[in-house]
């Protein structure tokens, strides 16, 4: 005759269940709503509060955002980020580190509204679409170090502030078509965060 033995994890499973002060109803009932079982909370990520946090602060803001034809905006402290972008990202309730990666990824967005895309030659615009390449690359490591997994959705944010018109998106386009072709190194850089 072979013995049956309980592991103790299965044997806490099957006693647990047979608890009589549950609050589960033991008659079904149509009339009586059955409690839907309790989901486990999710855990949000650092990556998912900033991205959440941009998109309040830009609620916060949105009327002050830049919609004029200027392709660069007005950037009065000189930072290299737009004043706009930079007041939505002073907004959020992020850490300070995690304001300077975000703002360092602005500023490489912002640096692309620099190029005349127009007045380079096609030598001139591959070497200013690999300088670009590099700081954003550089920019994206130093997010990625700083919020993990999922800087992308803040990344994506930035990006959809710092092109928000017809003429900007335009002119990422133009350099977009630069890139075409072209091969880039990914990663690599120590210390991307300035």
């Amino acid at each position: 005759m072979k013995r049956l033995t309980l592991s103790p994890l299965l044997l806490f499973l099957i006693l647990s269940g047979c608890n009589s002060d549950s609050d589960t109803p033991t008659t079904t009932n149509p009339n009586i709503p059955t409690p839907s079982p309790s989901t486990p909370t999710e855990m949000v990520t650092l990556a998912q509060s900033v991205k959440k946090s941009l998109e309040v602060s830009y609620s916060h803001h949105e009327p002050q955002l830049d919609r004029t034809d200027n392709l660069e905006g007005t950037d009065e402290n000189g930072n290299g980020v737009r004043d706009d972008i930079d007041l939505i990202i002073s907004g959020t309730d992020a850490d300070e580190t995690v304001k300077k990666a975000l703002k360092q990824h602005a500023k490489s967005l912002q640096s692309e509204m620099n190029v005349d895309w127009d007045t380079l030659s096609e030598e001139q615009s591959k070497e200013a679409m690999r300088q670009l390449s590099n700081n954003s690359t550089r920019s994206l490591q130093c997010l990625m170090e700083t919020l993990g997994s999922g800087f992308s959705g803040a990344s994506r944010t930035l990006q959809a502030l710092t092109f928000n018109t017809k003429e900007r998106t335009m002119h990422y386009l133009k350099g977009d078509n630069v890139a075409n072709g072209m091969a880039f190194s990914v990663g690599g850089h120590e210390n991307a965060c300035d």
